[in-house]
């Protein structure tokens, strides 16, 4: 079962894999990198009150992001635009504008995140 430490460490892959990838023009492994690194940040501090969202992957998403929306209701807007990216640039994975709003919604995210629990992403 995963921690903090583990979950703190897999979202800072991502992240910098999702950077990456968008360098390379690949926007829909963007779309899913970005979406990736948000879930593994929450499951990071969810974890902290020792919630494991990813054992039951069946609820995994749904649940995840409740909980998230009611711990940072101030992320709500961001979350929704990351699930907006992933279906969009996952199918038609040719807009660089959408990328990019992605990653920014990450980067808000994973930055709120970090100030209020004290963990790093970056």
């Amino acid at each position: 079962m995963g921690n903090d430490i583990h979950h703190t460490r897999l979202a800072r892959e991502k992240r910098e894999a999702a950077l990456e990838e968008n360098s390379k023009h690949r926007y829909t492994v963007v779309a899913d990198l970005t979406l990736k690194a948000v879930e593994q940040a929450i499951e990071a501090v969810a974890s902290k009150e020792n919630l494991h969202f990813h054992l039951t992957p069946r609820t995994a998403h749904a649940e995840r992001i409740r909980w998230f929306k009611e711990k940072f209701p101030q992320s709500s807007k961001d979350v929704d635009a990351l699930w907006g990216a992933y279906g969009t640039l996952g199918y038609e994975g040719t807009d660089g504008e959408r990328a990019k709003r992605a990653l920014e919604a990450m980067e808000k995210i994973l930055n709120e995140i970090s100030k209020r629990t004290g963990l790093r992403f970056k």
